[in-house]
């Protein structure tokens, strides 16, 4: 593994994608006050004990959820730092690109090994960009790949090999 790389993507130089799930938490958080607001000049108290219940379970799972990502995400920078990984080098071949809509998964090859993007996935740590929406991956680069199971965790690409022989040093 000698000569010129440029990193392309590594997952310690991202923070961890919890914005969908805090925007989705203060979102339910709000329908919660709303049927709050409505149903809080009733005498009936189950219509807003529900209405409390819903703003305390929105909160409770978006937190968990979010926590849930931080840990997953630090937990993949952890595996780079301690080398927990595989290195897998070649040229990206067969590479069949996701849709534009965020929810494909892009595959492609590397020697005999299969690789997959899920586009726009924040549920796992690690790549989640495909080649459609400038993700590093792209069809015939060399490149190195350092990944921990399905997860690939930084994407370096290396410099083509010479095309002439170079001269002997006398």
């Amino acid at each position: 593994m000698t000569g010129e790389t440029k990193v392309l993507y590594d997952v310690r130089t991202e923070e961890a994608p919890v914005g969908g799930t805090i925007v989705s938490g203060i979102g339910g958080v709000l329908v919660g006050v709303a049927l709050l607001a409505v149903v809080w000049g009733r005498r009936d108290r189950a219509s807003r004990l529900f209405a409390l219940l819903w703003i305390v379970g929105w909160g409770i799972l978006s937190t968990v959820t979010a926590v849930g990502v931080v840990s997953r995400h630090r937990e993949a920078k952890g595996w780079l730092e301690t080398r927990d990984v595989a290195v897998v080098e070649g040229a990206v071949e067969d590479l069949s690109p996701a849709t534009t809509d965020r929810k494909g998964i892009e595959t492609f090859r590397i020697g005999e090994r299969i690789f997959q993007v899920r586009d726009g996935q924040t549920k796992d740590p690690g790549l989640n960009r495909s080649s459609v929406r400038g993700g590093p991956v792209r069809s015939g680069a060399r490149v190195r790949l350092h990944v921990h199971g399905p997860l690939i965790l930084r994407v370096e690409e290396l410099a083509p090999p010479p095309t002439t022989p170079v001269p002997a040093a006398r």
